[in-house]
């Protein structure tokens, strides 16, 4: 156990992307709570991370060599997901039955979804720097279950709508037709069909006219500059919305804290001891990559997105808006634990 702790708080990446994250979180902080950046700033740096950086990270994410052996193993990570998912909802309204309805549903969904495209994507993406593309190939994956999860589950159970003939087409704009899914997408699209669309020579091998990425390097570049902003500018907003926050109030509200504990902690152990079932029945075998990306991947603090929805609906609003900035304030430490976490169960399996 000690050696674990020895090898993930000695790891320099690690270590680097852990203290960015704090860093540029709390100037995000004095710099809304002095008025250096306002309201306004805050809406433009939100529609720069979700217009520009957020979609080049998620099309910069799937180019690299297609390997059916990465392929079936995302497509193992995003059925997982969607099961993960749909177990720490029901462990979480269990577990607050007895509060009435709307407390135990948004308890449910809190428990089970964090903000995985503006915190763990990121990230990952510093912790494994060069190294990234198969890590990244998974927490993109699993970055599409998560938007199914916010923008259509979430929001149909938060909302009290359904999903109808009438609102089918406005819903499907809002979730699949969005700068982030179109770059995921288009990604997706090169990264499965480039071994059979027209092949470039570039130097001593080929590659499809597609992958822009060696076939156009000069202008791609733009689009790695764009994606490597997504970590700085995601964190900066976090620690923007937490100024933003009456931080007495949230600190004296247990059950938000109860709340943020269950999504921050018994989350991640409870997706990481199904990993490690899943791994010893033999039904999918886990490497570093695929386990660290889906068990950081529920690690996040509870979505930002979520909250917004219940202050939208009137449904727990102030337990919404305190849980979530608690769970931010927690995963300065919960989140490491995570990394430890992954790797003792690495060293068993």
């Amino acid at each position: 156990m000690a050696n674990i702790f020895l090898i993930v708080f000695t790891d320099p990446h690690f270590l680097s992307a852990f203290f960015e994250t704090v860093i540029i979180i709390f100037l995000g902080f004095v710099f809304m709570r002095s008025g250096i950046v306002d309201s306004a700033g805050k809406k433009t740096i939100t529609a720069l991370i979700w217009k520009l950086t957020v979609p080049c990270f998620a099309f910069n994410a799937f180019m690299q060599d297609f390997e059916w052996a990465s392929f079936k193993a995302s497509l193992v990570e995003f059925f997982l997901a969607f099961i993960f998912y749909i177990v720490l909802i029901l462990i979480g309204k269990l577990i607050f039955i007895k509060k009435g309805r709307d407390v135990s549903t948004i308890s449910g969904l809190f428990m089970a979804i964090g903000q995985t495209t503006l915190f763990s994507m990121p990230i990952l993406q510093s912790v494994y720097g060069g190294k990234a593309d198969e890590v990244l190939l998974y927490i993109s994956t699993i970055s599409i279950v998560f938007r199914i999860f916010v923008y259509i589950i979430g929001y149909s159970i938060i909302s009290g709508e359904k999903i109808t003939r009438e609102n089918f087409g406005s819903s499907f704009k809002k979730v699949f037709l969005n700068p982030v899914m179109i770059g995921m997408f288009a990604g997706i699209f090169v990264f499965l069909v480039q071994n059979v669309t027209p092949q470039v020579l570039v130097g001593d091998r080929t590659y499809s006219f597609l992958r822009i990425d060696k076939t156009l390097p000069v202008m791609y570049v733009t689009v790695k500059s764009l994606a490597s902003m997504i970590s700085p500018l995601c964190m900066f907003m976090i620690g923007m919305s937490i100024a933003e926050a009456e931080l007495s109030e949230c600190i004296k509200d247990r059950f938000a804290w109860l709340i943020a504990l269950l999504r921050n902690i018994a989350g991640p152990i409870v997706v990481t001891l199904l990993c490690f079932i899943i791994h010893k029945s033999g039904l999918f075998t886990f490497n570093e990559y695929s386990m660290i990306s889906i068990v950081v991947g529920f690690s996040a603090p509870i979505s930002v997105t979520l909250s917004i929805m219940c202050v939208q609906a009137h449904r727990e609003e102030q337990l919404a808006s305190r849980a979530c900035l608690i769970s931010t304030l927690l995963t300065l430490v919960t989140f490491p634990m995570s990394f430890v976490l992954c790797h003792l169960f690495l060293t068993w399996m």
